[in-house]
């Protein structure tokens, strides 16, 4: 069985190395996308949503999406009287 191993992506420059780092021969329309839409994002020419959408799509097409599971603090939950906030 082969290890999973997770790569975050936190910014523009992390996005950039990833895909720098993506073997060439994997490297078709999808990737080039991405790749283009993080170099106009950093170049001040789009949106960092577009880039988050592209290299979305790009992830997901290439197999290697990791779904994170939720995770739900008790804070986020509203008490049962309905007025929320942490009980003391």
């Amino acid at each position: 069985m082969q290890a999973t191993r997770i790569r975050e992506i936190e910014c523009i420059g992390d996005a950039l190395a990833f895909l720098a780092s993506w073997p060439e021969s994997r490297r078709g329309p999808i990737y080039q996308s991405a790749y283009r839409a993080c170099q106009a994002v950093r170049e001040n020419r789009l949106h960092l949503d577009g880039a988050r959408n592209a290299l979305h799509c790009f992830a997901r097409s290439a197999g290697i999406l990791e779904q994170a599971p939720v995770s739900i603090e008790p804070w986020m939950i509203m008490s049962r009287n309905g007025r929320g906030g942490i009980l003391a």
